[in-house]
């Protein structure tokens, strides 16, 4: 097995700023560069307020510059399981969040023509056994019932490459999208920072107070910022920094790998086995694919973004199921970390014990489907006082 290679889409990307290597002030401080803080960045330099970003890596070298792309609706539970847990009110009402989501990137990619590949081709759900089969043409009945698209693909209406590869039945979501990760954020980040928001990479915080708006600082090894608000924005890692979210966001492990160019074959992102295998072929012919983190749960706990032999051996083995795929060779390896809430929904609002910090953390996975919105949201709260998206997932939900 090789080693770790950057992620496919940030190979040889340079950093975009300097580290921090000051005292300085602003009105915001956001710590983290991924989607959802360049999402804050850029809501807070349209709204002309004095921010300073702080990463503690380069822009988009986290999660959202590990995943495969995708740009779909809905929460990591299937429909049918996520309308059981939630009930159906609130199951739609939080699908429907993830829809303007993607509206709001979309929107955001033409006004900024950010070029990031970006294509609305829709996904595909394939179901790997008999049960999944079930559970698959509930969700996609339930989703039609809610007014969302589902079109159920059984027989030749599946693509030949999938019924070649076992599989019988899929359910394929029309408005679901795909883009290179890294370069849409890096895009929004570079409208930010031309928008006057400081940026500084390389500059991990190692220490931050929030006793009260108004009075709020962090520290990086080279500097301070001293702020009237703490933005945190780093999913995964936000219980190393705030000890109040250690038992509610945890950090979780996601194998990667990508090919050389191989013949046109996937049409569309594809999900299967419930959402741990994921795979999309991207405009190079280049085929990205991740999962199989139930082969190892508790092995894929945890922010170490190493390799792991046995699931990237599996992830190789499935690859060659596809008569297309078979010799075409692996040219990048990686890992990266998400942050997972204890019950699969992003929590944003107000930091308990942090009375001048407010966080939009754990997208559990679906970061592209929800931090967008996310981060605005609490550019929202800043402004406003409120925000439909912080009410709907609440930071102190978890409280107990």
């Amino acid at each position: 097995m090789s080693s770790a290679t950057e992620p496919y889409w940030l190979d040889g990307e340079d950093r975009m700023a300097p580290s921090l290597q000051e005292s300085t002030d602003a009105d915001v401080v956001i710590v983290g560069a991924g989607v959802c803080g360049a999402a804050a960045a850029l809501a807070l330099a349209e709204a002309g307020i004095r921010t300073v970003w702080i990463e503690g890596r380069a822009v988009s070298q986290g999660a959202s510059g590990r995943n495969a792309g995708f740009v779909l609706q809905g929460t990591a539970e299937r429909y049918s399981r996520a309308v059981a847990i939630m009930g159906r009110e609130r199951a739609r009402a939080v699908h429907q969040v993830s829809r303007d989501n993607h509206r709001a990137m979309s929107s955001a990619i033409g006004e900024l023509q950010i070029p990031c590949g970006y294509q609305r081709r829709g996904s595909l759900q394939l179901a790997g056994s008999v049960l999944e089969e079930a559970e698959l043409l509930e969700s996609a009945a339930l989703l039609r019932e809610d007014g969302f698209s589902a079109e159920v693909r059984e027989g030749h209406q599946l693509d030949a490459v999938y019924r070649n590869a076992g599989f019988n039945v899929g359910v394929h979501i029309a408005d679901d999208g795909e883009l290179d990760p890294a370069a849409f954020v890096r895009g929004v980040a570079k409208a930010a920072v031309a928008r006057g928001v400081r940026l500084f990479e390389g500059s991990p915080v190692r220490e931050l107070t929030a006793s009260s708006p108004g009075e709020a600082w962090v520290r990086t090894d080279g500097g301070e910022v001293h702020a009237q608000l703490v933005l945190l924005c780093t999913n995964a890692y936000v219980g190393e920094l705030v000890p109040w979210f250690a038992d509610k966001v945890d950090p979780v492990r996601g194998q990667m790998l990508a090919t050389a160019p191989a013949p046109p074959l996937f049409s569309c992102p594809v999900y299967a086995d419930h959402g741990f295998d994921y795979w999309r072929q991207d405009p190079a012919g280049r085929v990205v694919l991740g999962g199989w983190r139930n082969l190892d749960v508790e092995g894929e706990k945890g922010t170490a973004e190493v390799l792991h032999p046995g699931i990237q051996a599996r992830m190789e083995e499935f690859l060659a199921r596809f008569e297309g795929m078979r010799g075409v060779p692996v040219t990048h390896r990686w890992s990266g970390t998400m942050g997972f809430s204890r019950d699969g929904l992003p929590l944003v609002g107000p930091v308990p014990g942090l009375p001048g910090a407010l966080a939009a953390v754990g997208f559990t996975g679906h970061g592209f489907g929800f931090a967008w919105q996310c981060g605005k949201a609490l550019v929202e709260l800043l402004l406003e006082g409120r925000s439909d998206v912080a009410d709907r997932f609440p930071t102190r939900r978890l409280a107990m």
